[in-house]
């Protein structure tokens, strides 16, 4: 089973200037990992999140991962994003504008549904 874990990397004053303070910001993260099953491995410079090694924790840090980059906030926040897979490092910011374009695009897909109905 893969060993997953994601990384970030908060900018405090960036944060403040959307009026979050970095702690509480820290709190929210945390609270919504382990709520779906996920563990935080490092909560002082670097906030870190792993797996269990349970059958949907590749599924629930993408979903946690994705509704907290999808707020503009938070991702004009980050300094660092990195997502590990069997040790092997992705870097998110590079593609936090395409990814949040496809969220976008698909939840106007989903909307449209909703009316056609």
């Amino acid at each position: 089973m893969a060993k997953l874990r994601m990384e970030f990397t908060l900018d405090e004053k960036a944060l403040q200037s959307y009026g979050y303070d970095k702690e509480q910001v820290c709190g929210i993260v945390k609270s919504n990992y382990e709520k779906n099953g996920l563990i935080c491995i490092s909560d002082n410079d670097v906030l870190a999140f792993a797996d269990q090694g349970n059958r949907w924790d590749y599924g629930n840090m993408w979903a946690v991962t994705l509704a907290f980059l999808e707020c503009e906030w938070f991702a004009d926040s980050l300094t660092s994003c990195l997502y590990f897979q069997n040790e092997l490092a992705e870097d998110l910011l590079p593609q936090l504008p395409r990814m949040r374009e496809i969220l976008e695009r698909n939840r106007r897909r989903k909307a449209l549904k909703i009316h056609e109905g």
